[in-house]
């Protein structure tokens, strides 16, 4: 009986870091969208490929923590 409240407990707590993670994701994503990107004029290759390469970097940072939001809901779900 301890052992599935246990569960119970760890899982519900997996689901709330899970959500809240992915809410941190959420507002991060939103936040970059109203701050946009600025390419200075006139636009060179290197400007351009700065640009790319941060807007890369951005999407991976963000991606990983959905995915590990993600991930968390999932084995929270699977310990209820």
């Amino acid at each position: 009986m301890s052992s599935n409240s246990t569960k119970h407990k760890v899982g519900l707590v997996l689901i709330g870091i899970g959500i809240a993670l992915l809410l941190v994701a959420s507002a991060l994503a939103y936040m970059e969208l109203l701050k946009g990107v600025s390419i200075p004029q006139p636009p060179s290759l290197e400007s351009v490929l700065y640009v790319l390469a941060v807007v890369t970097y951005k999407v991976a940072f963000i991606a990983v923590i959905a995915w590990a939001g993600a991930m968390l809901i999932t084995r929270g779900l699977q310990a209820l």
